[in-house]
């Protein structure tokens, strides 16, 4: 299967190669709209994924589309406009909030599960503490071939550098380090983190941050292609 991945596209529509299956792992949309900024206004930014992020996928040259949420998708949140919008999503396409999908590959199956949380930080979207976070993850079943979490885990993609005081932290999440360990998937795909683009290896599952910005909110990363086998 190939498959192509994307997150934090932060408004951004990257040219998108054949595929058998697109997936977009949050930060999605802008945060303003005029004066208007999406926490207050979710259906701003509901309408702009119904303009430009669905058609953006239904043009996409993929079989199938994945999407999950991140912190800056209010729209997706909001507890009106984010079922409207998993109604409203393309053919094809499927918006997946702490849930598992089947996706054909042949004769076979790959199972994907896609969580739109992450740490606790200000008052974002998408937001849940350590014990709550165990609680999301506990329900990813053993096996399952593809995980996709907005955020990453700790240690791996989640290196951010203080521009001020120069100090480096990792601000992944533990509980979902654990996750993988316990689940095993054959991939793992995150962003949130943006200067942690890239692929990483931990206890043999790859991990691929696949952020298409830079921590400036600049388009510096081209989508990830990924072959599975």
């Amino acid at each position: 299967m190939r498959i192509v991945a994307v997150s934090d596209l932060h408004g951004y529509l990257p040219d998108i190669p054949p595929c058998d299956l697109l997936i977009v792992a949050g930060d999605i949309c802008p945060d303003h709209f005029g004066p208007f900024f999406a926490r207050e206004q979710p259906e701003l930014q509901a309408q702009w994924c119904r303009d430009v992020i669905f058609p953006w996928l239904a043009d996409a040259p993929a079989a199938r589309s994945i999407l999950t949420w991140g912190n800056h998708d209010w729209c997706g949140m909001s507890a009106v406009e984010g079922r409207r919008l998993a109604a409203d999503a393309p053919a094809g396409a499927t918006v997946l909030v702490d849930a598992l999908l089947s996706v054909p590959d042949g004769t076979s199956a790959v199972s994907i599960w896609a969580s739109p949380w992450s740490n606790q930080f200000m008052n974002w979207a998408f937001m849940k503490t350590p014990g709550e976070l165990t609680e999301v993850y506990a329900a990813i079943p053993p096996g399952a071939d593809i995980v996709v979490s907005h955020q990453p885990p700790h240690g791996f993609g989640d290196r951010f550098v203080d521009v001020i005081t120069g100090r480096i932290e990792h601000l992944g999440s533990r509980e979902l380090l654990a996750t993988i360990e316990r689940v095993r998937p054959k991939m793992v795909v995150c962003g949130h983190i943006h200067d942690g683009h890239g692929r990483y290896i931990h206890a043999g599952v790859p991990i691929y941050n696949v952020s298409i910005v830079n921590e400036q909110y600049r388009r510096v990363y081209q989508p990830t292609v990924i072959e599975l086998s």
